[in-house]
């Protein structure tokens, strides 16, 4: 009787140990909260056509409007992932780079979903749009955010 019981118990622990794991599984999201954006450069080979290369930038900072965080700081690079602001529809980051001073606001739709009860609300962020930017031009490639990020902006110097 006693070793029934103990194994009663050990199926028991199991099985509580099986349901507290899978709300992690459960909760996978592939959304993120993160634009990825890719420098490039057009090439005229000629007349009739064109084409991009990725074009490297010396960064002497990257930052969001209206706070104090600098999300990259003398860097030379050829892509950035940037956060959004979460909490707005919009964010603006201000590149400081040794060709001058740009801007890029970016706007997204935030929406809410149910996943599993024990997830909570999940959120998206999609529809991204450059609204605003003072760079030559830009194309956006992936109105989605994703995790991990894939190129959502390509700005074109």
């Amino acid at each position: 009787m006693r070793n029934r019981v103990v194994g009663n118990l050990a199926i028991v622990a199991v099985i509580v140990g099986v349901m507290t794991c899978a709300p992690d599984e459960l909760c996978f999201t592939e959304n993120g909260s993160e634009v990825r954006i890719d420098f490039k450069r057009i090439i005229y080979p000629d007349t009739d056509s064109a084409f991009t290369e990725n074009d490297t930038l010396i960064f002497l900072q990257i930052k969001a409007l209206d706070t104090d965080s600098v999300f990259v700081q003398m860097d030379t690079l050829s892509t950035v992932v940037l956060p959004i602001n979460t909490g707005s529809d919009e964010t603006t980051f201000l590149f400081d780079t040794e060709r001058g001073a740009y801007a890029l606001e970016l706007s997204y739709q935030r929406k809410q979903r149910l996943i599993p009860a024990d997830c909570g609300p999940e959120q998206i962020f999609d529809e991204l749009a450059a609204t605003t930017f003072s760079f030559d031009s830009l194309a956006v490639i992936q109105p989605r955010l994703i995790d991990p990020p894939i190129t959502n902006v390509e700005i074109y110097h």
